[in-house]
């Protein structure tokens, strides 16, 4: 556990002593319900699939084998090219925990690229529960949510609700109206500290940081390397560095 970790469980232990609240209680003052949350994941080694998880090389190779759905040796060779000499070790542990298998000197993939989404929820609210010790629900369905009811993950510190988006797509897939979308519920939720996770290294400056300038029509400005905060604790995180750790840096900043 590091610093950042330390403290988010310090300061958690601190808080819950004094409002023993939940996530839905808090919801229930703001007039919002929990209609479903949480989901499981198709995996046998959770642990294993976790720790491999925090290799952003390793989502990527994985990412990649799901879009392609059959990766040949010669396609094999160009993941190869793209994400490094690993990429042997992951389609061994992706095949063992049943997320491809090996068929004909053919890797097959046994879900669809949106089944990365899915991972990326889990990977996040696993950690914030584990290791920041915080109440979390993921896959999360609200009702009386006039804006779409579907939240990825919801987090509490304290009587403070932390709400975050996932995003596995790269940034120039995200589009303006989905962005919009997303302020809105920012905006019904009235979480206490909003996070736009995505999982990327390239620059969102373009696509992502320009576009919410404009929407929110506030000032974006880069906090440290896969960090960015606009007002009101809404913060932009990316896996420059470190997915996990940026996270854990703006709840701790917020």
């Amino acid at each position: 556990m590091n610093i950042l970790e330390r403290k988010i469980l310090a300061m958690e232990n601190i808080l819950s002593e004094y409002f023993p609240l939940s996530i839905e209680k808090i919801l229930e003052r703001k007039g919002l319900k929990i209609a479903r949350s949480d989901r499981d994941i198709p995996v046998f080694d959770r642990e294993k699939l976790y720790l491999q998880f925090k290799s952003y090389y390793f989502r990527r190779t994985l990412h990649d084998l799901l879009f392609l759905k059959k990766i040949d040796q010669n396609s094999r060779g160009l993941i190869v090219k793209k994400w490094g000499k690993n990429v042997d070790s992951y389609l061994d542990v992706a095949s063992k925990l049943g997320i491809i298998r090996f068929e004909n000197n053919i890797y097959i993939a046994q879900y669809p690229v949106s089944f990365m989404g899915i991972l990326l929820e889990w990977f996040i609210g696993k950690f914030l529960r584990e290791e920041l010790n915080l109440e979390t629900v993921i896959n999360v369905r609200l009702k009386n949510l006039p804006e779409g009811g579907d939240i990825d993950i919801l987090s509490r510190i304290g009587k403070n609700i932390v709400m975050i988006e996932c995003k596995e797509s790269p940034p120039n897939n995200i589009p303006v109206s989905e962005l919009k979308a997303i302020n809105e519920r920012v905006r019904i939720l009235k979480s206490d500290i909003f996070l736009l996770a995505i999982d990327t290294t390239l620059s969102i400056k373009r696509n992502i940081v320009d576009n919410l300038q404009w929407i929110l029509k506030s000032e974006i400005v880069r906090v440290k390397e896969g960090v960015y905060k606009a007002s009101n604790n809404f913060f932009i995180v990316t896996a420059k560095r470190d997915l996990l750790q940026n996270i854990a840096f703006c709840i701790t900043e917020a």
